[in-house]
């Protein structure tokens, strides 16, 4: 399998208690959609944490939307009481026993203000 892209590092900002909402096309090495069988979006404080800050999966915030295409989505409420800072994050794929790290970085969580 392999996804149409593999973003590392890279940077998400959102304000706390907001929702994040964002695609993910999943194709396999010939270019064809193809489906998974799970997905991880998992976010902590640091890296060695045992505890996540939260954890989306496939089912209960990473939802299939049409063949290889997923979206994620962090409810307001998985940020609402959350410290504004940096975070760490990483989103896994998997089918049958494989599993890909398709994207993982920051995710710098900003004060809200109403």
């Amino acid at each position: 399998m392999r996804t149409n892209f593999n973003m590392e590092n890279q940077v998400i900002t959102m304000v706390r208690g907001d929702t994040l909402s964002f695609g993910v096309v999943i194709e396999d090495q010939f270019g064809e959609l193809m489906d998974i069988d799970s997905a991880y979006l998992a976010c902590k404080k640091n890296y060695t944490d045992a505890e996540n800050v939260f954890k989306k999966t496939l089912g209960d915030g990473i939802t299939k939307a049409d063949t290889g295409t997923y979206i994620v989505r962090v409810a307001p409420e998985d940020t609402a009481n959350v410290e504004a800072g940096q975070y760490f994050y990483d989103l896994r794929v998997g089918d049958d026993s494989d599993l890909f790290t398709i994207m993982k970085g920051v995710i710098n969580i900003e004060h809200d203000i109403t």
